[in-house]
């Protein structure tokens, strides 16, 4: 049994940009009152514009500009349930000077560092498309070390020979985290080595799962 179409009344319009039903399963189904579970995603933001540029120079900067982008990055207080599910996806162009240079990315939500990874490059002089997707699961809800957050992520890029390289992340945290306060979603690269090297983002989306 299925459902092709849900009316869903229960996301104000000014806070969703896109609302898709992605499952809809029925258990239960010899009983008078199944039981039906529904896996709904909203578009929380999206940063199509303009392209952010992260030099050596800039220290760690965040690669969200909400200027002109539609959405909200924030994650309100008390808002957040236990099984929660956010999906961050975002893309552009990455060039090194030279072999064994490196950047540490991060994820955060408010001053919680949920994710840090140190991502070493070959020599990308000529340049070279990247993606940075995953999502965070709220294990558990509350002020900090009382919640809990998990992220699974992965960096892609693809090498001057074509060949597609990955790192992927996976890190709990359940000791800074907190969903009792305001706190706003954010990535951010700092480079590692005092030379030419620059990663410009194109785009971020957020999604949320329940």
């Amino acid at each position: 049994m299925s459902l092709n179409h849900i009316i869903l009344n229960s996301v104000p319009d000014d806070e969703r940009l896109n609302i898709s039903v992605c499952d809809v399963h029925c258990c239960n189904l010899f009983s008078e009152n199944p039981v039906i579970f529904q896996d709904i995603t909203q578009r929380i933001y999206e940063q199509l514009a303009p392209n952010v540029d992260v030099v050596q120079s800039d220290g760690e900067k965040s690669i969200i500009d909400t200027t002109g982008a539609r959405g909200s990055i924030l994650f309100r207080a008390n808002t957040v349930q236990v099984g929660s599910k956010y999906k961050s996806y975002s893309h552009g162009t990455i060039q090194t000077n030279g072999a064994n240079k490196s950047f540490t990315i991060r994820t955060k939500i408010g001053g919680a560092i949920i994710e840090a990874k140190q991502i070493i490059l070959p020599n990308l002089n000529a340049g070279s498309a990247y993606t940075f997707n995953g999502e965070l699961l709220i294990y558990e809800i509350g002020d900090a070390g009382v919640a809990s957050v998990k992220s699974f992520f992965n960096f892609a890029f693809t090498d001057q020979q074509g060949v597609t390289e990955n790192y992927f992340i996976d890190n709990p945290n359940n000791t800074t985290f907190q969903t009792t306060a305001d706190a706003d979603f954010d990535i951010t690269v700092e480079w590692n080595n005092n030379t030419s090297n620059s990663l410009s983002c194109h785009s971020v989306t957020l999604e949320k799962i329940y």
